[in-house]
């Protein structure tokens, strides 16, 4: 029986939306911006590497007190309500690096406004992705609330994709455009704030934990371990996110065509979206998202070859490798929950904050690492920075070549790693109705048999 009302799964939609036109806001076009306003490859590289430190105890700390900090109004939600103004203020404060100011201030300024924008990030994020947890105990609504969130997120991509290289120029360059975009994002977000309610509550004894038994509970989660080690070695590679707009502008001659290739890939990753709560209904999830992200590899060395000559035949092969990208994005969210529930199952201990902090951990460590990555091989292909700058002969095919092969890298390596995560849709299940007191742990023991 459902326990969600679609008022909620609407809004939980349209939190995503506004969520990942900030992420994406940042992670296809930061780049881009820092070299525009003059800020040297290398600096970035820095400055975005020095930010993941900063991470690394921001996102513990965060988890940690969403598992430990009790609110009578829920365990998520007052969170949630607390990111609404801090992620659209930060996200203007980095985009108003002025021009004509020294060096040295820009490079400030962008390392300030990073560090800012990303602890508001955590606390959007890691709330938002744990509500599913609380909004319901049944794993198929935990799958279609996810892939509503994938599916809205997917939106959200493709309007920034779209929008920033048709608009930019001419409503004034990158503040103007991050300010709208800061708007209508806040506008998605805040329904959810009236609309979710948490039914799942833990038991008194579970609630109150140490941040010894966090640790524990980390330590003793393989899979969460496993999958997020596969996602950091393929993301973490994925430097094509933070090339796109060099790829139209070098490659393509005009960024404006950056909105005809993200048309194109749209459509079949939408629709994947859709599909998944369809397709994962008779197949595990895990090998949809583990096949799915093989044929990904084979089509990214086969565009290489390809080229960017003909551009009918680039478009038509966007559209074709859309398709499994989009099963794999919207996947990648759907483990951490099950991960949640085995790490409850092994040691006892309720921590679905820590989990979420992880995840979140994790995706800003690929932005991370793909922006830091991205940057170096500009620098490495003797790019030169400023707005409209001439490049150098042969810069357009080294570009095209890291654009393509470094992600089928990234993917092809995570491959090993990712084939040992064991959890499948029903064993999670086994797992969850023992922590919900619904399943003796020995009767669960025995179905679980041989396949952990």
């Amino acid at each position: 029986m459902k326990q969600t009302k679609t008022i909620e799964k609407f809004s939980y939609g349209l939190y995503f939306m506004g969520q990942n036109i900030f992420y994406y806001l940042l992670l296809t076009y930061l780049l881009t911006y820092f070299t525009d306003v003059g800020i040297p490859v290398l600096a970035v590289t820095v400055i975005t590497l020095l930010v993941k430190v900063w991470d690394a105890v921001n996102d513990a700390i965060f988890g940690g007190m969403v598992d430990k900090i009790k609110f009578k109004s829920g365990k998520f939600l007052p969170w949630i309500k607390m990111s609404l103004l801090a992620i659209p203020i930060t996200t203007i404060f980095l985009f108003a690096i002025p021009s004509d100011v020294p060096i040295w201030l820009k490079i400030t300024w962008a390392a300030l406004g990073y560090i800012l924008w990303d602890t508001s990030y955590t606390v959007c994020d890691v709330p938002i992705f744990g509500l599913v947890t609380t909004m319901t105990d049944q794993q198929e609504e935990r799958t279609e609330l996810i892939s509503i969130g994938r599916i809205f997120a997917m939106i959200a991509t493709l309007a920034v994709y779209v929008i920033v290289p048709l608009v930019r120029e001419s409503i004034g360059g990158w503040l103007p455009s991050a300010l709208v975009l800061s708007i209508a994002a806040l506008i998605f977000m805040a329904p959810i704030c009236f609309t979710a309610k948490e039914r799942v509550k833990a038991k008194d004894d579970e609630i109150d934990i140490s941040f010894g038994q966090m640790f524990s509970f980390v330590k003793n989660n393989k899979y969460l371990l496993i999958f997020y080690i596969a996602f950091i070695l393929s993301g973490g590679f994925n430097v094509a996110s933070m090339l796109h707009m060099y790829v139209a502008r070098y490659n393509l001659g005009n960024e404006g065509l950056m909105a005809t290739l993200a048309l194109l890939t749209a459509v079949p990753s939408i629709l994947a979206a859709v599909a998944i709560p369809i397709v994962t209904r008779k197949i595990d999830k895990f090998y949809v998202f583990f096949w799915s992200s093989a044929i990904g590899v084979a089509f990214n060395v086969a565009a290489y070859f390809i080229g960017y000559d003909n551009l009918l035949v680039l478009y038509i092969f966007s559209f074709l490798r859309a398709i499994p990208s989009g099963f794999v994005g919207v996947l990648m969210f759907m483990f951490t929950p099950d991960c949640a529930e085995y790490g409850h199952y092994k040691t006892g201990i309720l921590a679905p904050g820590i989990s979420f902090a992880i995840q979140t951990f994790a995706a800003k460590i690929v932005a991370a690492i793909s922006t830091a990555a991205a940057a170096l091989m500009l620098w490495l292909i003797h790019f030169t920075v400023g707005e409209g700058a001439v490049q150098n002969a042969g810069f357009n095919d080294n570009l095209w070549a890291i654009y393509l092969l470094v992600p089928a890298f990234g993917m092809l390596i995570s491959l090993p790693v990712l084939a040992k995560y064991k959890l499948r849709d029903e064993t999670v299940k086994i797992m969850t109705a023992v922590n919900t007191g619904k399943m003796p742990r020995e009767q669960a023991e025995e179905l679980l048999k041989g396949k952990l």
